[in-house]
């Protein structure tokens, strides 16, 4: 008799224990996705461009894109992270499509879409650091040539999405000029632009949008400074702050 009651005794401890364990992983859960829905932060999308096998533009001494978005985006973030809810579309050396990072951000409601690349061009003396923000280009137009051309080639973007970025367009261009003066306030190799065009990876965001080139790789001066841990760091710390600036003056 006193061993089945020992057994019932240790039977009924387990199921105690279960339970205790399944209430606090469920209080744990709510409280994540409270904190997650309710903290009224603004969310911000990072997207590092290229990745994968697609290596985006190369410098003279090797240095991909592809790994300099990354690792600004992964800065950035830093930067942001006590202030805002930051997700990145991508958080490794993967390939992405368009359309996938343009979901992303869609889907978590964003606040702002933010792309980053670098530049790249045949012409190694091509230089700059430019913002672009969304315009839609009707009828055979000239688009400007420190447009890179992977910004405007032919893509399968989700029909749903398609050029919705343009009612966005006057606060994209906002986001641009706020981003551009605090670039200009940290970083002095170059200076930083705002032009539009008709960036694939932006016209299907519904949301405040914009596509940052840091530079040129195919520059080896600008390249050297990209891939200096200060300088990435500073462009974090100027875009971060242009972020804020677009927020307070919105």
């Amino acid at each position: 008799m006193s061993i089945y009651c020992n057994i019932f005794s240790t039977y009924r401890y387990i199921i105690v224990l279960i339970s205790s364990v399944l209430l606090i992983m469920v209080g744990t859960t709510d409280v994540i996705a409270k904190k997650t829905s309710y903290d009224n932060k603004k969310i911000i999308v990072l997207d590092p461009g290229h990745g994968g096998r697609d290596k985006g533009a190369q410098g003279i001494n090797g240095i991909y894109e592809k790994t300099i978005s990354l690792k600004l985006a992964h800065i950035i973030e830093k930067e942001l992270e006590d202030q805002y809810n930051v997700f990145l579309t991508r958080t490794d050396d993967y390939q992405l499509d368009i359309p996938c990072r343009i979901d992303a951000a869609n889907h978590l409601k964003a606040d702002l879409f933010i792309s980053i690349h670098s530049g790249g061009s045949f012409l190694h003396k091509a230089s700059g650091i430019y913002i672009y923000y969304y315009n839609k280009i009707s009828g055979p137009k000239t688009v400007s040539g420190n447009v890179t051309l992977k910004t405007i080639k032919n893509n399968n973007i989700l029909i749903q999405w398609h050029n919705i970025q343009n009612k966005h367009k006057i606060k994209s261009y906002m986001l641009s000029e706020s981003v551009k003066n605090r670039i200009n306030e940290y970083i002095k190799f170059a200076k930083c632009k705002v032009q539009s065009a008709p960036v694939l990876v932006l016209s299907g965001a519904d949301m405040p949008a914009i596509f940052i080139e840091t530079g040129y790789l195919s520059n080896p001066a600008e390249e050297k400074e990209i891939d200096d841990a200060k300088v990435l760091s500073d462009f974090a710390k100027g875009i971060s702050k242009g972020i804020e600036d677009f927020f307070q003056n919105k």
